[in-house]
Formats: structure tokens, C-alpha cells, sequence
């Protein structure tokens, strides 16, 4: 049956989401064990998580239809968006601490409160970067825990997601690296220079295990899945969904910018290009899985359904106070 079970601004809380804790893994992980020592050029790629962050909790609390009274999502014991919010607050508590430990060496005015953090602005990051991982493997989870909605309910949505959101955060890096408010100098630019490097390698292996993860799932649902599931492939496939699939998200989302990343070497095509394929192709991939909710139906389902009234109704429409016409 078909009934969205959420609507667009979930998909870009989970893409968002996503993106800020790819970002926020990577660089605790390149600080950590890549370039230590060198933080300052990871403080404009967290500051963008941070804004990640907080659009993405917009849009959350814009599906949940009531603004005023959104911190009740910490009240419901079995609510999954729960442990969502709750990584997305810390992640952006910590990650926030790290920023401001730089922000002094741009803004003098606060140069007291960073002198003051930045002796432990490696632990904000790996604090950050910890609740960065569990973020993306969240946005996968929250989908997949939803057993009646066969599209969703596979481990391999979990490990795409996660895929996509590290790939994307290397995207992220990639673009921000080394910017505002770090202070310019031969050893940063060096040190995002080798960062830079890595980070195309390790992209490169990543659409790969995206494109390979990918078309797994969706051409074994549209092979051997059940029918629920295989109708919702075969929309990908060879339906109404196979020109954003073929196109959107494997052509220019993906085999694009691999091919960009492979021959493309230093130039615009590989640095600037590929990078923002990479961030449209994950943004449609929530789209789109958010957007295939399809689920069995109940029996009896469609039955009761057409039974009940109509929003245009005869009886509806024609009633007026006072005057019983039925």
C-alpha cells in the first residue's frame, strides 16, 4: 500500500544529519591520526556540521506539526527520533566548543575564550566525532526499524547510509578545508594539501562501495524481493523513479564523479565539481529512499478505507445546519 509515512523535510534532516556526522567522523580521524597538531584546518568544516546541524533540527521539528512542544521527543521512551535528536545536541555541543577554540584567532574579541578552550579542543573533536559516527548509522537505523515497510526494512540501508554520509563528509571537507577562521600559512596550507589527497582516495573507495552497496540492494529487491518490495525496486529500476535512479543518482551522483576523481588529477573537475555531485547524488538518495515507503497492506485495509467518507461526500457537502436532507 502506498502512504507516505513521512514527508520531505525528514529526508533533509536525515541527509543533513548525515552530512554533519560524516564531516565531524572524518575530522576526528584525520586530527587524531592523519595531521595532529594541525586542528585549526578542520575549524570551518565543523562550522559547517554545525550549520548541518541546526538546519537539520529545523526541518525535524517542522515534520513533527507542532514547534512549541518539539522537546517532548525526549519523553516518549520508545521514540527512535529520540536518540537522533539526542546525538545531533551533543554532537553540536562538542563540536561547538571546538569551533569557538579557533574562532579568537580570527576575531581578536574572542581571543580569551579560545586561549581559554583550546588546549582541549582535541577531545571536543573526538568527543564530536564519536557522536558524528553514531549519527550516521542512526539515519540508516531509523529507516530500516520500520519492519512494514519493506523497502526500508534490510541491514543493507543502514550501511548505505553510512557510506553515503562519510562520502559526503569527504565532499564537505574537501570544499571547506583549511578556510575561515584558520590563519593562513605555508604548514596549513601543506597539511590540508596532504589531507586533500587522502581525502580523494578514500572517496574514490567509497562511491565505489556506495555504487556497489547500492545497486545490490535495489536489483536484488527487484529480483527476489517480496512483492511489496520488489514493486518498490522495480519503480527504481523501470518505473517512474528510473530517470532520478539511472541518471540522477548513479550516472551524475556517483559513476560521475568517480570517473572526475580518477582522471581529474588537481584540477576543478576533481576538487570542486565531483565534490558537489557527490552532495546532490546523497541528498537524492534520501529523497528517494524516504519517498519509497511503500508497505503490505493490512487485510481488509483497502476494504475499510473505501468505505469511509469522503472529504467531498454528497452528504457532506450538501449538509447544512438545521436542515436534515438524509
Amino acid at each position: 500500500m502506498k502512504h507516505h509515512y513521512w514527508e520531505p523535510p525528514i529526508a533533509l534532516y536525515l541527509f543533513l544529519g548525515g552530512l554533519a556526522g560524516g564531516i565531524l567522523f572524518l575530522a576526528a580521524i584525520f586530527n587524531s591520526f592523519v595531521v595532529p597538531g594541525y586542528a585549526e584546518v578542520f575549524a570551518l568544516p565543523v562550522l559547517v556540521s554545525l550549520a548541518c546541524v541546526a538546519v537539520g533540527c529545523v526541518f525535524l521539528v517542522i515534520d513533527l506539526g507542532q514547534p512549541g512542544v518539539f522537546w517532548r521527543v525526549w519523553t516518549t521512551s520508545k521514540s527512535i527520533i529520540k536518540w537522533g535528536a539526542t546525538f545531533l545536541v551533543i554532537a553540536a555541543v562538542f563540536a561547538l566548543l571546538f569551533f569557538l577554540a579557533f574562532i579568537g584567532d580570527a576575531w581578536p574579541i574572542f581571543a580569551g575564550l579560545s586561549d581559554f578552550l583550546k588546549p582541549a579542543a582535541d577531545f571536543f573533536l573526538i568527543v564530536a566525532g564519536f557522536f558524528g559516527l553514531c549519527i550516521m548509522m542512526y539515519t540508516g537505523i531509523m529507516l530500516s526499524t520500520l519492519k512494514a515497510h519493506a523497502f526500508w526494512a534490510t541491514p543493507a540501508l543502514p550501511v548505505l547510509f553510512t557510506i553515503s554520509a562519510i562520502s559526503t563528509g569527504c565532499a564537505a571537507v574537501v570544499l571547506s578545508i583549511g578556510g575561515w577562521p584558520a590563519v593562513i600559512s605555508l604548514e596549513s596550507l601543506v597539511v590540508s594539501e596532504i589531507v586533500l589527497e587522502i581525502l580523494h582516495v578514500v572517496d574514490i573507495v567509497l562511491v565505489i562501495a556506495e555504487l556497489i552497496v547500492l545497486l545490490t540492494m535495489v536489483l536484488s529487491f527487484a529480483g527476489a524481493g517480496n512483492v511489496t518490495a520488489k514493486a518498490a525496486a522495480l519503480r527504481w529500476v523501470k518505473g517512474s523513479y528510473a530517470g532520478l535512479f539511472w541518471v540522477g543518482m548513479v550516472g551524475l551522483g556517483l559513476v560521475v564523479p568517480l570517473v572526475m576523481y580518477i582522471g581529474g588529477g588537481h584540477s576543478a573537475a576533481a576538487t570542486l565539481i565531483a565534490p558537489i555531485l557527490v552532495l546532490c547524488g546523497g541528498c537524492l538518495l534520501r529523497f528517494m529512499v524516504v519517498n519509497t515507503d511503500d508497505r503490505a497492506e493490512i487485510p481488509g485495509e483497502n476494504r475499510y478505507y473505501n468505505r469511509v467518507a469522503k472529504n467531498d461526500a454528497e452528504f457532506i457537502t450538501k449538509w447544512t445546519y438545521g436542515d436534515n436532507q438524509f
